[in-house]
């Protein structure tokens, strides 16, 4: 894929609103009243607290959804994207057509499969010092899927992590040792076996995210 390639469109109008307070992990309340839901299982004390701007799109109520808006970005220099809901769709981009969705593997669900290959997709905003990281917060079920990977590696089979930071300020990759040690400890573990890694870098513009380029593991060159 070129570099600067649109990858999705939001179809709603981005409207910028400042943060209340993060009633709890998927609610927001904003200044003006608005009650909209946070897709995304992280901390994010970087993007959502009070005073901060965020962009918000309206949504229809239902299937148990008691908001008609939803958070879409939130202000950290830039713009970065904090709507999960659209990580596979753009992670399949970058994967062969007939990639197959939510394939089980051992007692987990992985993202996506394709001929041999196990693909894994994780979403990244935490940037500290031009160094994406993952998780921002602990994250038992990441660790399980890269231990899945490691044994689909060891029947024979390939498995990638395909990392997506949603902004363009990070000039390499780390596991987040500090936020989940075990985590980190899985994932060069799992580097070793053959995971293959490959980061994705991406930015909002309007209401469009475009892919810039792809980043290296810290310390990989």
């Amino acid at each position: 894929m070129n570099l600067s390639s649109l990858v999705y469109e939001f179809k709603e109008t981005l409207h910028e609103e400042i943060v209340e307070s993060r009633l709890n992990r998927f609610l927001v309340q904003t200044k003006s009243g608005k009650l909209c839901h946070l897709h995304d299982p992280g901390r994010l004390e970087e993007l959502i607290y009070p005073g901060n701007r965020i962009l918000i799109r309206q949504t229809e109520k239902g299937r148990g959804r008691k908001t008609s808006c939803q958070v879409t970005a939130a202000w950290d220099g830039r713009w970065v994207i904090t709507d999960s809901s659209i990580h596979n769709v753009i992670a399949k981009k970058f994967l062969p057509e007939n990639s197959r969705s939510e394939v089980k593997l051992g007692d987990s669900r992985i993202d996506f499969f394709f001929e041999n290959t196990y693909v894994e997709v994780k979403g990244c905003t935490l940037v500290k010092n031009g160094v994406a990281l993952f998780p921002d917060a602990p994250t038992e079920r990441g660790r399980r899927h890269l231990e899945e990977l490691m044994k689909a590696i060891e029947s024979g089979m390939k498995a990638k992590l395909l990392v997506l930071v949603m902004r363009d300020d990070a000039e390499c990759f780390s596991p987040n040792a500090e936020t989940d040690k075990k985590f980190a400890e899985t994932f060069y573990l799992a580097l070793a076996k053959g995971l293959e890694v490959e980061i994705k870098e991406f930015k909002l513009e309007g209401n469009k995210v475009y892919y810039v380029r792809d980043i290296p593991l810290c310390g990989k060159g």
